[in-house]
């Protein structure tokens, strides 16, 4: 059975509902919540669950590396983007609710298409599932 959206919050202090990134999430039936600083996702974790989080890399108010103390154990999956001259890397770090350090950064093109079944995986689900995980091409730890 279908959930009627994916829920997602954007971490970047420069992202809007009109972002290209927000628009594509929206398209793929996604809910999307913006937060434009650290301490004000950390609020909005903390007051609302989220299925994806979709966070800059470095952000202003707080270091990137605590977001994950707020999702390991809740069915979440969090993906850092790291801009690079000419594009970004999309850098996994949580999939429902599990740490996954040392997989492969991913280019956008790649990206989107993990995005997609991500989206899919967590609609008809719920979770995730070893065997559901998108292919990253790293290896995901298995266990903490």
């Amino acid at each position: 059975m279908e959930s009627a959206n994916v829920r997602v919050l954007l971490v970047d202090e420069t992202v809007s509902d009109a972002s290209h990134l927000a628009n594509y999430l929206r398209n793929l039936g996604c809910l999307c919540a913006i937060s434009r600083s650290f301490k004000g996702a950390c609020a909005l974790l903390l007051r609302e669950q989220f299925d994806l989080v979709l966070s800059k890399f470095v952000l202003p108010g707080g270091a990137c590396h605590e977001m994950p103390l707020l999702l390991v154990g809740r069915k979440a999956s969090l993906f850092y983007f790291y801009a690079v001259e000419g594009g970004c890397w999309w850098i996994p770090r949580i999939y429902d609710g599990q740490e996954c350090r040392g997989e492969t950064a991913l280019l956008p093109s790649e990206f989107a298409l993990v995005l997609q079944e991500l989206v899919a995986n967590v609609r008809s689900s719920g979770k995730w599932s070893d065997d559901q995980r998108p292919s990253t091409g790293g290896q995901h730890e298995s266990s903490l």
